[in-house]
């Protein structure tokens, strides 16, 4: 062979990945002995030494080799012939997500596998989700206690200052000899509207506050557990009556000012525990799938 064609051969073995690009250089157009044991080896049909020039993968075997062995593994070919792809039990093992992986029944493990799986996950952080779930709830009524007692203190004092000031009026109105009088009875009357409309003022933002505490919760905790806090969502009120000197103040009935079932909440605490659940029961089917597939046989790829 000429130095050329032998330069050719080389380059063809190291593309193959039965010489390296090391080896070459030491003697490249040389048919020497390193070149004569590559050919050797890659006319028997041995395994390439390197990773072939065109695979970047870093691995010694082509595609098409990986593909052959995982088809031909003992454990892997059942997955096979239960008609998942070599791909799919490559991506399975390598990243621990059997979700899509079938087995002879068509499903990765059997239903109560999955389930002990599940519960067991579920159990590990039990303790965990049901601390959360107390503070929070804890929390929550606090702050809807909070809410509840600041109003009672408006609505005590609202009354009493609204007593002073009939008082008030009705002994200026009589001082000045106008106690029966038209105008004062209008003074009066724009007095009592201006105390219900302060008190509707400041229940419309009280019940926004209560609403939005009440709906966080309901969203984090589902409707189920809002209902139980519903105590806290009924605001009662004052009535005024100026056409009385004693007793103008009196009070209203209770009313919702927050319906958990105006929504449909699963909550999203609930959700997140589930969710994590099946992430971790998933990472336990793994492993148990990882030891199967591992398990009596040495492959060498």
């Amino acid at each position: 062979m000429t130095s050329s064609e032998v330069k050719q051969l080389q380059d063809k073995l190291v593309k193959e990945g039965y010489m390296s690009q090391a080896e070459v250089n030491t003697g490249y157009g040389i048919f020497g002995p390193k070149t004569t044991a590559a050919l050797n080896a890659a006319e028997s049909g041995q395994a390439p030494k390197y990773a072939p020039a065109n695979n970047t993968s870093g691995s010694p075997y082509s595609e098409s080799d990986y593909n052959a062995a995982l088809k031909n593994h003992p454990i892997v070919s059942q997955y096979i012939n239960a008609g998942n792809t070599a791909e799919m039990v490559d991506y399975a093992s390598s990243t621990g997500d059997f979700s899509q992986l079938k087995n002879q029944f068509g499903q990765p493990f059997s239903l109560k596998e999955q389930q002990d799986a599940f519960k067991q996950a579920k159990k590990q952080d039990e303790a965990f989700y049901a601390a959360q779930k107390q503070k929070e709830t804890a929390d929550a009524e606090r702050a809807l206690a909070q809410k509840q007692a600041d109003f009672q203190n408006y609505l005590l004092t609202s009354g009493q200052n609204f007593q002073e000031d009939k008082t008030q009026a009705d002994q200026t109105a009589a001082n000045s000899g106008v106690l029966f009088s038209g105008s004062r009875v209008q003074k009066e009357k724009m007095m009592q509207t201006k105390y219900a409309q302060d008190q509707d003022y400041k229940r419309a933002a009280l019940g926004r506050d209560i609403s939005g505490v009440a709906q966080d919760y309901q969203y984090k905790y589902g409707n189920d557990a809002a209902q139980n806090l519903s105590k806290y969502y009924k605001l009662g009120g004052n009535t005024y009556n100026a056409n009385v000197a004693q007793g103008g103040v009196g009070s209203s009935g209770l009313s919702s000012i927050y319906k958990p079932n105006s929504y449909d909440y699963t909550g999203t605490r609930i959700g997140e525990q589930m969710a994590t659940a099946n992430q971790k029961a998933s990472k336990l089917l793994a492993n148990k799938a990882n030891k199967l597939l591992a398990t009596g046989y040495n492959n060498q790829l």
